[in-house]
């Protein structure tokens, strides 16, 4: 059994129209095309603003599929929106947005066996969503988990888990919300789950929880550097993760191309209603 090589790619934030990072998917796409990888799972936020402009999602999905590999992807915030009371730009996830996920990308929850491993994904926005999808997502990871036949899980979803403290019951847009943490973390743990990856944050980070890895990708998209220096000790580039799976041995590396340029975009977003989806579309032709 020959180990597998699968990258795992987070937070791209493409469109036709708004092509602000366009150059560094670029460096990504030379990178994957220089070394294909076996299989390719995007970590979420494909599109730059999917809720409201579908045709994002339809040219993110677009995208992807050029680079003639095996994929699937996991359903970001600016993608399908976010939980109804968990919303900070005012996008709640709904039915047409599923639907439109569906349509142009591929299913909101999947799983996916190569050899030893079993790849499960899932869809953060529905996690405290109290919507009957998010019923139906738990039931679906419970039967996967449950018929995995003895395969250990990598976990693939937008939102980490957790910050810091899996107890921390605040108020969050930045993790999945804590009544849902609370099922997600106990239902890993007791069905063989030994990697969680990641993305959301904009920033690569590893930690290890209750004998499973937890790995944030880094974004190929915008990044804060003032605020990764403070809260991580590290200077935030953009890049992603790249997985070897050799029997059921699992080891990661985290890669920062050097043709992947650093796009803060904190400024606008400080003055600009704190979200980069108000700025104005990229002059000239879409990419």
């Amino acid at each position: 059994m020959n180990a597998i090589r699968l990258v795992h790619v987070s937070d791209t934030h493409l469109s036709a129209t708004h092509g602000y990072f366009a150059m560094n998917w670029d460096g990504f796409v030379a990178d994957m095309r220089a070394a294909p990888p076996d299989f390719l799972v995007h970590g979420g936020d494909i599109a730059f603003n999917g809720p409201v402009a579908e045709d994002d999602l339809r040219y993110a999905a677009e995208r992807i599929a050029a680079l003639g590999v095996s994929w699937r992807a996991v359903p970001g915030n600016h993608d399908t929106g976010e939980a109804p009371g968990f919303s900070r730009l005012k996008q709640p996830v709904t039915e047409a947005r599923m639907a439109a996920w569906r349509q142009h990308v591929g299913p909101q929850w999947w799983v996916q066996d190569l050899d030893a491993w079993r790849l499960v994904g899932l869809d953060t926005s529905l996690m405290g969503s109290g919507l009957a999808a998010e019923a139906e997502q738990r039931a679906f990871f419970e039967a996967a988990l449950a018929e995995r036949h003895g395969r250990p899980v990598m976990l693939f979803i937008h939102m980490p888990p957790f910050l810091e403290n899996p107890e921390d019951a605040a108020w969050t847009t930045s993790v999945v919300p804590h009544p849902a943490r609370e099922w997600l973390l106990e239902t890993c743990v007791e069905g063989g789950v030994r990697v969680i990856a990641c993305g959301h944050l904009h920033v690569y980070r590893k930690l290890r929880h209750r004998g499973m890895d937890i790995v944030w990708a880094p974004p190929t998209a915008m990044v804060d550097v003032r605020k990764v220096r403070a809260q991580r000790r590290r200077f935030a580039r953009p890049g992603y993760v790249e997985w070897t799976l050799d029997g059921t041995r699992a080891v990661h590396r985290l890669v920062e191309p050097s043709n992947m340029f650093i796009i803060d975009m904190t400024r606008w977003t400080a003055e600009s209603g704190g979200t980069v989806t108000n700025l104005p579309p990229w002059p000239g032709a879409s990419r």
